[in-house]
């Protein structure tokens, strides 16, 4: 039972679901700092033209409002600053919105202090704490604690006045508890929706990156090549066509799921040598390597061992091409001649002088 209490108060949340929490957290307090600010700067130039004299109290007001607008262009800034850090620490965030609670909360209390010795409505503290249950997401803990903190710090401060007499003391507490509901609420409907939006963006990026990537080998496949294009084209590229010798004969003699095996090798010796993001699967036993960056294999062959091909050693031919192609048509053209020189090592390797028994199918 206590630990259930206890991770209601500080529940457990997973830092990129936190992370959306709080950039959404951020991005409500810039609004919330704009919107106080055009209300106080509207309702100030209002006081201002309407006032016929600036006794003290019409100071005190003035200078209430200046700190407010004041404090507003500080908060927005500060948030705005913030949600554009990227990997920001929670715990700044988490101070960030404390502060800013307990500023904009004690600014409601005094004014709601000067309001109530001049048996005014003291409307503007309420506001403050309805703005806050509906747009500052705190975790429950923090959000019970300074709340509390602020309505007793109002009531004392209304008991100094007259001890409370024109508050109704049921009222006044049902209010905050409706406030703690209403934050803890809030807090974990936050943390569900940004969940949700999570989860999807997971689901997405997964769906992405599976139409782009072969799910043997997790090369790119011919799509992303289409894709790819573009990036590639008017600049110095070498195209490398790579094929593994008898693949058929693996396959027939150790069976399809070793021939997944070498094929698997044979992608991270790919990896191993050249960008990830320049390798693609081009088709059954082929694999084609666009390098635009200087990388380069000067051999037209490789060789390595595959644990489930115990008897023989995996050998790759690799026939290469350098151009400058500038469009589509000349990159494709490029791929073809490397392809031809693919072709003619293989004839090679598959001679019988290079240990093979017969030319390329």
């Amino acid at each position: 039972m206590f630990r259930k209490f206890k991770d209601f108060l500080f529940p457990k949340v997973d830092k990129e679901v936190q992370a959306t929490v709080d950039k959404k957290s951020l991005g409500n307090i810039w609004r919330i700092c704009i919107m106080i600010f055009a209300f106080e700067a509207i309702a100030l130039i209002l006081f201002l033209l309407t006032r016929k004299e600036f006794d003290q109290d019409a100071k005190v007001s003035i200078a209430s409002a200046s700190f407010c607008l004041a404090a507003c262009l500080i908060g927005a800034s500060c948030a705005g600053y913030l949600g554009k850090v990227k990997d920001l620490p929670h715990f700044t965030v988490e101070v960030f919105n404390g502060i800013y609670y307990l500023f904009l909360s004690f600014w409601g209390v005094q004014i709601a202090y000067r309001n109530y010795t001049r048996n005014e409505q003291i409307l503007t503290f309420f506001a403050v704490q309805i703005m806050m249950v509906c747009f500052v997401p705190l975790k429950p803990v923090h959000g019970i604690f300074f709340s509390a903190a602020v309505y007793i710090s109002m009531y004392i401060s209304m008991c100094s006045i007259d001890g409370g007499a024109g508050l109704n003391i049921f009222n006044y507490a049902l209010l905050m508890i409706v406030t703690f509901i209403g934050m803890v609420v809030r807090y974990y409907s936050e943390i569900s929706s940004a969940q949700k939006s999570v989860d999807l963006k997971k689901t997405v990026d997964m769906l992405e990156y599976n139409n782009r990537h072969d799910g043997l080998t997790g090369l790119r496949n011919r799509k992303a090549l289409e894709e790819d294009v573009e990036k590639i084209i008017k600049s110095h590229v070498t195209a490398y066509m790579i094929d593994i010798n008898y693949f058929k004969e693996i396959n027939d003699t150790y069976g399809h799921a070793v021939g997944d095996a070498v094929l698997q090798e044979t992608s991270r010796w790919l990896k191993s040598v050249f960008s990830e993001d320049r390798c693609y699967r081009y088709g059954g036993d082929e694999f084609l390597i666009l390098s635009a960056d200087g990388e380069s294999y000067k051999e037209d062959t490789c060789t390595f061992f595959v644990p489930e091909v115990p008897d023989d050693k995996i050998l790759l031919s690799v026939g290469h091409a350098d151009g400058d192609p500038k469009n589509h048509e000349e990159l494709f053209k490029l791929i073809s001649e490397a392809d031809g020189k693919l072709y003619e090592i293989k004839k090679r390797t598959h001679s019988p002088e290079y240990g093979g028994h017969g030319e390329r199918k």
